[in-house]
């Protein structure tokens, strides 16, 4: 997420306010009490640098949503963004250490923070005081583009060989069930089921490989392709799991529907052609080995 948004997501005019202004008052919908984080603005995404044991930190790491806002001392301006930020990385050994430092508080260790950055998807902007007050609300271009519910998810589900599985399987399932002809029974409910089971397993096993990712990529011991879509903020490890649990399910309750009726070889061939038995450990593999990336 570090440098993946639209520049010029957020006006100019307030960067140069927020990066003036001191520490900046973030809340999550956990955390309700909010914190006070100070705040790097960056390559138009604001990095918000708070203590490792912040329970913002601990927030994250179940919804993505992030508020933040601030308030000029004597009126002039009030600030209040909306948007997603990820759970964050370590400052001490974060890519973008040494572009951060000059924001390190005083009397404070790098090794105690967390840089967690933030996109903004919505802004409500107000200036001046008295009769003369202008308000600017609306989304981001980065609120504009977000993805929608259901692309984010299957972008997820299928993201790298997954995708490559969940197509194999697809047409697989598709040819050896016309190859059946006509004689076997029920065979357009069975193919549906079958796409069901094998696509759930694909899809649930590797939500639960990405979740891992992350955890491993904040730790620096992974890279940011093997979390998509959680580094960019668009959902925590919590909620990818709880999708993993949907996924797989779903794919449990199509496979015990299929050995009732059309017995235990069908459930064989439905769990041996998605492939997961094969990818699932070499995913674990992969991540075992950690490869995390160079800085810059």
């Amino acid at each position: 997420m570090e440098a993946s948004t639209n520049m010029r997501n957020i006006p100019s005019e307030v960067i140069r306010l927020i990066a003036g202004h001191g520490p900046v008052q973030v809340t999550t919908f956990s955390d309700t009490g909010g914190a006070s984080a100070v705040c790097a603005p960056f390559e138009d995404i604001l990095h918000l640098l708070l203590p490792s044991t912040s329970g913002t930190i601990k927030a994250l790491l179940d919804s993505t949503r992030l508020e933040v806002s601030a308030k000029a001392e004597d009126g002039s301006y009030q600030i209040r963004m909306q948007g997603r930020a990820h759970a964050g990385r370590g400052m001490s050994g974060h890519p973008m250490l040494s572009v951060l430092e000059p924001w390190l508080p005083e009397g404070v260790s790098s090794h105690r923070l967390v840089v967690v950055p933030f996109v903004a998807e919505h802004i409500e902007f107000v200036r001046g005081q008295g009769e003369v007050v202008k308000r600017n609300v609306g989304l981001t271009p980065a609120g504009q583009e977000r993805p929608t519910f259901g692309r984010m998810w299957m972008g997820a589900a299928f993201s790298g060989m997954a995708g490559v599985l969940g197509l194999w399987f697809i047409v697989a399932a598709a040819l050896w069930f016309g190859a059946q002809g006509d004689t076997f029974a029920g065979r357009p409910l069975a193919l549906a089921l079958s796409l069901v089971s094998g696509l759930g397993l694909i899809g649930g096993v590797r939500l639960i490989v990405i979740a891992q990712g992350f955890l491993q990529w904040r730790r620096l011991r992974a890279s940011r392709a093997d979390a998509p879509y959680l580094s960019e903020g668009f959902f925590a490890p919590r909620e990818a799991r709880i999708g993993a649990l949907i996924a797989l399910s779903a794919a449990l309750v199509a496979l015990s529907t299929v050995g009732s009726i059309w017995g235990s070889s069908l459930v064989t061939r439905i769990v041996l052609g998605c492939g997961v038995w094969l990818c699932g450990p070499a995913w674990a593999l992969h991540l075992a080995m950690g490869r995390p990336e160079p800085r810059r």
